[in-house]
């Protein structure tokens, strides 16, 4: 069990993308994310919104389950969220998540293997 480190999902970031790529305050975005999927096994997943040129954390959303395979259409994983009202300076906005899996019982009661996203960007006008 110590040695199953194998992520559930492998993230391909040159084929993911946020839409719309550019968005007010308060829309609704999503996450396209282009996936290999290896197995699936339960977890939860923090995201974070941050400013690109500083690194600065400008939003945390609450964890969210991980996806499960019925969620996966067509090889895309879509992770839908809103953006904060009055939170984001207008520019360029990184995205990423940390997603922790319980693949087997040592990882659901030690140590959760955790695996974070690429950073995807959008802009907010």
């Amino acid at each position: 069990m110590a040695a199953d480190n194998q992520p559930p999902y492998e993230y391909d970031a040159a084929n993911s993308y946020i839409v719309p790529s550019i968005a007010n305050d308060g829309d609704q975005l999503t996450v396209r994310w282009k996936i290999k999927v290896n197995r699936i096994c339960p977890g939860s997943n923090s995201r974070v919104l941050f400013d690109r040129q500083t690194g600065v954390v400008l939003a945390s959303y609450d964890p969210t389950p991980a996806a499960v395979s019925a969620s996966i259409k067509d090889g895309y994983l879509n992770r839908t969220f809103l953006l904060p009202r009055g939170a984001l300076p207008s520019g360029e906005i990184g995205y990423r998540a940390t997603v922790c899996y319980q693949c087997n019982l040592l990882q659901k009661f030690v140590k959760p293997l955790c695996v974070t996203t690429p950073e995807l960007t959008f802009r907010v006008r």
